[in-house]
């Protein structure tokens, strides 16, 4: 289990690689966090960015992309008002 204390969000830029739990924060917000088996089933759904496959065990996402996504959702928000 990964002990380090989580990267600040604010300070990421857009063409940082972040692993799950990382991109849950980003998702959800730093005090609640989508849970895993949420993102991933947006990934699956076309929801959520695919991640980038580094190794066989290792994902990461790029943090421009997830902020467009969730960009895309508030501009979807808006029109349906």
């Amino acid at each position: 289990m990964n002990t380090a204390s989580p990267i600040p969000t604010s300070s990421l830029v857009d063409d940082d690689l972040v692993d799950e739990a990382t991109a849950c924060r980003l998702i959800g917000g730093s005090n609640t966090p989508i849970h895993r088996s949420t993102l991933w089933r947006g990934v699956n759904a076309g929801r959520y960015p695919k991640p980038l496959k580094i190794s066989p065990s290792t994902n990461r996402w790029r943090v421009g992309e997830l902020r467009q996504a969730l960009e895309q959702f508030a501009a979807e928000r808006e029109a349906a008002a």
